[in-house]
């Protein structure tokens, strides 16, 4: 008897809810109509949310484009191959001519810091109008300098980067031709602040560097004047109206530069010469 009223309980809820989604549904059928059949009403169930989603597939008609379109398309991609083949070329061009240039700096015994495994930053000023002189003097920004001055190099930013307060080296000045040597002596022939050409200077001869700390991202940091001052705050020992944190940063500077085998000039903070570097000859050549 149970099992009877429990299965008529069963049937009449199937019916209940059959008669339900049968009153839901019978929209999607033209109306008057109904669903005779169980398998008809099966056959119709199609969600009401998703009629107007349907209505949005319907393919919409492309513009085909008239010859002289197709033309300017063609030209305009032709034109941007040629712009891409060129930018190639140019590049390959410039790679060459620097390793032509590497290897004739090589035999004069100057080696080209960026081929050296450590990370230096390199802002050549006399390559760019930043510079006392207010011209660009070099057509290369590039840093060579003597094999033991970079080797040596290469140490001092080992032993910036061990520093309590880590920083890295930032190249303003490293090998310099005799021809800029003498512009710059043109511009301002004053010893012991630019070099007479007639003698030479260090950078001439690719053992001096002109450098100053930075950050990771090779931006200075505070120093007491800029690069290529006259002023008395550029001596490297000058403290009077110079922030300390300025002198700081130049005294971690010139501590690991001594460490690696340089010495100090006594009128720019950012000028280190390596050991024994009169005894290598001038070298005259030009970027």
């Amino acid at each position: 008897m149970k099992k009877y009223i429990l299965s008529l309980l069963l049937f009449i809820a199937a019916y209940i809810v059959a008669m339900y989604l049968t009153q839901e549904y019978t929209t999607l059928k033209p109306a008057g109509s109904a669903p005779a059949r169980l398998s008809d009403f099966f056959a119709n169930l199609k969600p009401k949310k998703y009629t107007k989603d349907l209505n949005r597939l319907t393919p919409i008609a492309t513009k085909r484009m008239t010859p002289q379109q197709e033309e300017e398309l063609r030209i305009k991609q032709e034109q941007e191959r040629l712009a891409q083949e060129q930018a190639r070329a140019k590049a390959e061009q410039i790679r060459l001519a620097q390793e032509r240039r590497d290897q004739i700096f090589k035999e004069k015994g100057l080696i080209n810091i960026e081929t050296l495994p450590v990370k230096l930053f390199l802002d050549i000023r006399y390559a760019t109008e930043n510079n006392f002189s207010g011209k660009k003097l070099y057509s290369s920004d590039k840093c060579y300098l003597q094999k033991d001055t970079a080797d040596a190099l290469v140490k001092a930013a080992q032993y910036a980067a061990q520093e309590e307060r880590p920083f890295y080296l930032c190249l303003y000045d490293c090998y310099r031709p005799l021809s800029a040597q003498q512009a710059l002596w043109d511009i301002h022939p004053v010893p012991g602040q630019v070099a007479n050409p007639k003698t030479g200077s260090n950078h001439n001869r690719g053992t001096a560097v002109d450098l100053g700390p930075c950050d990771y991202q090779g931006y200075p940091l505070q120093t007491p004047t800029p690069f290529d001052d006259f002023s008395e705050n550029a001596y490297a020992y000058a403290k009077e109206g110079i922030p300390q944190e300025a002198i700081r940063n130049r005294s971690a500077l010139q501590k690991v530069m001594r460490k690696a085998g340089f010495t100090t000039i006594r009128k720019e903070w950012w000028h280190f010469n390596y050991k024994n570097a009169k005894n290598y000859p001038i070298v005259d050549l030009d970027f």
